[in-house]
């Protein structure tokens, strides 16, 4: 068999032009430092982001009790009166926002006494080894600029050479939104500041003021910044800035640190010492030469990247800027790499952005550049977060998934006080936002986003998918075990008789309203989504009772609930039904699809297991349509895939990849999702969370599994006639190499613990068979053959 390869236009993003504003720049990112690199010749920007840079401090979020709010609304829904349950929630069980993340600041290089004018420009991303590029010449002499963020040096690098000695004359200089202060000493620039604590009267989402205040009790999260700047040039050291003349090369060397210590703890009264850590960073790295930096980045980024290879053939795109691309494959251009680039750019952003030690992934990753971002750049868990994570154990960086893991222990144990004074119970529970402080009350505003209770049910989704994949069982017993048996506490005590049924009552599917008689209204009896989760944490729960021979009155308590849970409705129409009973959608082409939760990421529904369910997901898909925000058509590829219409599923990448203007700054709704120049999801605005539902997409369309099962092409595509990909994962700790050709499947090899039974799919087939070792290879129409 050939060997599976990457092409370079799968791996390359490419300009002919410095990024005119931040959605055009490239990100680089070593899991908690990043940066947007604009390549600028007559001004270089590096937009600089450190994932603990967030206002407030931990504090009390409360707005009164809420449980005689809920218990009034519980009593209005049972008496049909919708609008105003919805409006009693919205006025009443509410507390204050989450806070926001911040941007640290840009360091800022500007070119002096440049002269000529500046010549086949080039600046390109490489995603094998996480280096941003910029070339071009300007007269006779030609520039290179290399700009990486290293892992093992925790440090950002930027390198400028030049072919003509004394070329290089420029001011460096750093600059931030935040209270702050440069100055510098010798060849280095400090820069040290101190976030914004958001005002807690402020509760109305249209003016959210960034206050700071004296007193240290109420004062936020200060850091240092260094910029160690090397030359073989002058340097002159001004007050705020550094000034190099007559050089060949500069380098620079950025390290900061927060006072940041712990969701629980004042950044302020009980910070770290940001001032002596960055010190130490920076004194860690001093001695060593550029060569070195750069070598030990690639190798220790490569070891990830490289440990899966997608192959879906080439047009030999990589000279074209990728805009272009994007632009000529909306027009019918043949780019066979673009969608492999999209999901290649989709693992380069989880390496980049969530390593072991780093916060997990918000909306827009660790990239923002706003001191007031599009809803506070925080955790939007009603979809966003776990999107971000939906495909990184599949795509085989289980590393990656430990800032999620420990968001998720944090935010268990910051639960419990929320669902003791606004449910009076035990267990835990969190609602649709939280920030670095584990925020996990409902925040003020409508009842269609701030009264949904269900996120820590999902979150224990990614802790079952996370022993599923590694088979950690020690993880299983010390970590998941806990937080899920309080999550089914919590749950258990919200279940109520209806018709026959348990079921949560009040509910509301994210984001979504209903008509009523005399209005609209978020909140009904209950909600598919809600009895999904609910369904699916039970039902993991006794899994894993059975797994660590757990036995206790929890137990039989859920047992004797889960034959009774109400399951998935379909409605008159053929559709499944989001709320209880027949509603009319307020926007049927809702952006959210989150009754569809028990399809995906769920795996309760299956065209094979629940064929009439599949049809009403289907027929629920089509009434919704294909357009969306960027992460719902994302949202809506793994739904086709798990429905095995890769062809559909297919189409919704290809629309992902729209170029959409990144000078717009209007916030949609209701369409126009697509991508930016840099590649970036365009919700619009920004929010990453579509650049890793697309990469799941893709990888859902050429695998799926269970423990006792691997579902090699469930979804292919037939315009993707030929593909190869290596290390793509399944459950159970398995991974597979697959091979298409001519639309057929002429190659497979799993490896691992094999299942009782692969299902082996693809176009016009469908075999099973028993393999008899620990690597099976499927060949064309002959027997699967014992790999040696």
């Amino acid at each position: 068999m050939k060997k599976i390869m990457r092409s370079a236009d799968s791996i390359l993003l490419t300009e002919k032009r410095p990024a005119r504003i931040y959605d055009e720049a490239y990100p680089i990112g070593n899991g908690a430092k990043g940066a947007m690199v604009f390549g600028g010749t007559e001004k270089e920007i590096l937009a600089l982001n450190d994932d603990t840079l967030w206002s407030g401090y931990p504090m009390d979020r409360f707005m009164g009790d809420g449980y005689d709010s809920l218990e009034k609304a519980k009593a209005l829904i049972i008496e049909g009166k919708y609008v105003e349950a919805d409006r009693e929630i919205s006025e009443n069980f509410s507390c204050y926002c989450s806070q926001s993340y911040m941007p640290l600041g840009n360091l800022e290089i500007e070119f002096l006494k440049t002269i000529g004018e500046v010549r086949s420009y080039k600046r390109t991303l490489d995603l094998s080894r996480a280096v941003f590029s910029a070339k071009y010449y300007r007269g006779e002499t030609k520039y290179e600029e290399t700009v990486f963020a290293s892992f093992p040096a925790n440090a950002i690098i930027y390198r400028l050479s030049a072919s003509t000695a004394g070329a290089v004359n420029a001011s460096i200089k750093f600059t931030s939104a935040l209270y702050s202060k440069t100055y510098t000493e010798k060849n280095i620039i400090y820069l040290e500041g101190e976030c914004p604590v958001t005002s807690r009267q402020n509760i109305d989402r249209t003016d959210r003021k960034q206050l700071y205040f004296d007193e240290p009790e109420k004062r936020g999260i200060r850091f240092m910044a260094m910029a160690d700047l090397r030359t073989d040039g002058g340097i002159s050291s001004k007050l705020d800035h550094l000034e190099v003349h007559g050089a060949s090369f500069i380098e620079i060397r950025i390290v900061d640190s927060s006072s940041f210590n712990g969701h629980t703890k004042h950044p302020f009264t009980e910070g770290k010492d940001f001032s002596a850590d960055c010190k130490k960073l920076h004194a860690a790295i001093l001695g060593a030469d550029y060569s070195t930096l750069f070598k030990e980045h690639v190798k220790d980024y490569s070891k990830y990247f490289s440990r899966l290879t997608l192959d879906l053939g080439s047009n030999r795109r990589s000279a074209i800027p990728t805009s272009e691309r994007m632009i000529r494959y909306q027009k019918g251009s043949e780019d066979k790499a673009l969608p492999a680039l999209l999901f290649n750019f989709g693992r380069y952003l989880t390496i980049a952005a969530s390593r072991p030690g780093s916060e997990a992934m918000n909306l827009q990753g660790i990239w923002n550049d706003q001191f007031d971002a599009p809803w506070h750049a925080n955790y939007t868990v009603n979809i966003n977060t776990e999107m971000n994570y939906f495909a990184t154990l599949a795509v085989g960086l289980p590393e990656m998934y430990q800032p999620l893991l420990r968001l998720i222990e944090e935010v268990s144990q910051a639960g419990k006080e929320t669902a003791e004074r606004l449910y009076h119970t035990s267990g835990w529970c969190c609602h649709h936002n939280t920030d670095l402080w584990r925020h996990t009350q409902p925040v003020r505003g409508a009842a269609c986003w701030l009264f949904w209770n269900a996120a820590g049910g999902w979150f224990c989704h990614h802790l079952m998918e996370y022993y599923e994949y590694t088979l950690d069982n020690k993880f299983l017993r010390e970590k998941a075990y806990p937080i899920i048996t309080g999550a089914v506490k919590f749950y258990l005590s919200q279940l109520t008789d209806k018709d026959g049924y348990r079921i949560v009552l009040p509910s509301t599917s994210p984001e979504n309203s209903f008509i009523c008689e005399n209005g609209t209204s978020a909140v009904a009896e209950t909600t598919e989504m809600t009895m999904a989760i609910v369904r699916e944490l039970f039902g993991n729960y006794v899994k894993i009772c059975e797994t660590l021979d757990k036995s206790d009155e929890i137990l039989e308590k859920v047992k004797s609930e889960l034959p009774s849970l109400i399951p998935t409705m379909v409605g008159s129409d053929g559709r499944v039904l989001e709320w209880y009973g027949e509603r009319e959608e307020q926007e049927v082409h809702h952006r959210h699809v989150s009754h569809l939760y028990a399809l995906h990421p769920g795996h309760a529904i299956t065209p094979e297991k629940t064929p009439e369910l599949a049809d009403a997901c289907r027929k629920t898909l089509e009434v919704r349509g294909d357009e969306g925000t960027g992460w719902s058509l994302a949202w809506k590829s793994n739904f086709f895939a798990r429905l095995g219409d890769g062809d559909h599923a297919f189409s919704l990448i290809k629309r992902q990849l729209r170029l959409n203007s990144p000078f717009s700054t209007d916030v949609i709704y209701t369409g126009g999702g697509g991508t930016y120049p840099n590649m970036l999801c365009a919700h619009p605005p920004f929010q990453i969370d579509g650049n890793f539902g697309a990469m799941s997409g893709i990888a859902e369309m050429l695998l799926q599994s269970e423990l006792d099962a691997v579902h090699i092409l469930p979804a292919l595509p037939s315009e993707l006639s030929s593909i190869g990909v290596k290390g793509i994962c399944a459950k159970g700790k398995r991974s597979a190499t697959i091979k298409v050709d001519g639309g057929k499947l002429i190659y497979c090899k799993i490896k691992g613990d094999i299942p009782k039974k692969i299902t082996v799919c693809g176009k016009d087939m469908t075999d099973k068979f028993t393999p008899v070792s620990d690597g099976c290879v499927f060949i064309a129409d002959r027997p699967y053959e014992t790999d040696k």
